[in-house]
């Protein structure tokens, strides 16, 4: 059904990162590529950036490559062909753009539980990626 699919993780969310791995397990068909990904929020302000270790974004990026290769690895089949794609800047914006670099026939993302406030001041990424998405978008709770 599906031949490629981007699955959108929070990596703040373990057990939902989790969750919406096991989801997986149900779509995946022989040869099927499957691409995790995860977004760092960019340090927007020159002033803010100047006082933290020049590295500090790559060290990140390198955090999160290897917690999603350990997600993979405890979540998914061997199998499976899974890459793994990090990234820094606005999550539905990175997403969106990451779904249509690889043309994924679906991008998978599991619904976050905000705050109204915090909805109401930034939006849900969830709800911006449904919303901008070319492809099918699958939302798991």
């Amino acid at each position: 059904m599906y031949n490629k699919i981007l699955v959108a993780l929070d990596l703040q969310d373990t057990p939902g990162s989790e969750a919406t791995l096991q989801s997986l397990n149900e779509y995946i068909t022989p040869g099927m590529e499957v691409e995790l990904l995860s977004v760092v929020p960019d340090i927007q302000m020159p002033l803010v950036a100047s006082y933290l270790p020049e590295n500090i974004m790559q060290e990140a990026l390198d955090a999160m490559r290897a917690e999603l290769t350990q997600l993979a690895d405890t979540n998914l089949p061997k199998e499976l062909d899974v890459s793994i794609w990090v990234t820094a800047g606005k999550a539905p914006k990175r997403i969106i753009a990451r779904a249509k670099e690889i043309d994924a026939d679906l991008i998978l993302i599991r619904a976050a539980k905000h705050g109204r406030m915090e909805n109401m001041m930034m939006g849900s990424v969830t709800a911006k990626v449904v919303q901008a998405a070319e492809c099918s978008v699958l939302v798991t709770r």
